[in-house]
């Protein structure tokens, strides 16, 4: 699951490598929100991986207010397809899928309870 805050910039850690066929594909990234179905989409370069170990893991930063800074925070759905393209927002043309999963986007802002003291009061008959 990735884990993204709104304000922020993020480390993703994905394993891209397992299911691509190209060589040195560009990443395009399909989020869909769970409860409006609000689509984001963006390709990521290759040249952005920072992985020391790019056969075994990618590694990319996302500053998360470019692509979800006035979307709803909550739970959405991820598709990543491998392309050669740089700027391809179409996952019909891209070259193949090679990872999905849930991102969990949360707001930048931490959520504080509040607790109130009700006064009752008891009449005794």
């Amino acid at each position: 699951m990735i884990y993204l805050t709104k304000g922020s910039t993020s480390q993703i850690i994905l394993t891209l490598k397992e299911k691509q066929t190209l060589s040195a594909p560009n990443y395009l990234f399909v989020f869909t929100h769970r409860g409006s179905n609000i689509e984001v989409k963006f390709v990521i370069l290759n040249a952005a991986d920072t992985s020391s170990f790019k056969d075994r893991f990618n590694q990319f930063s996302i500053v998360t207010n470019t692509y979800f800074g006035t979307q709803d925070s909550g739970e959405w759905e991820y598709q990543i397809y491998e392309q050669t393209s740089t700027t391809n927002t179409n996952p019909a043309n891209a070259t193949g899928l090679v990872e999905t999963g849930i991102m969990r986007l949360n707001e930048s802002t931490s959520f504080t309870y509040t607790k109130h003291q009700p006064n009752n009061t008891f009449i005794v008959r």
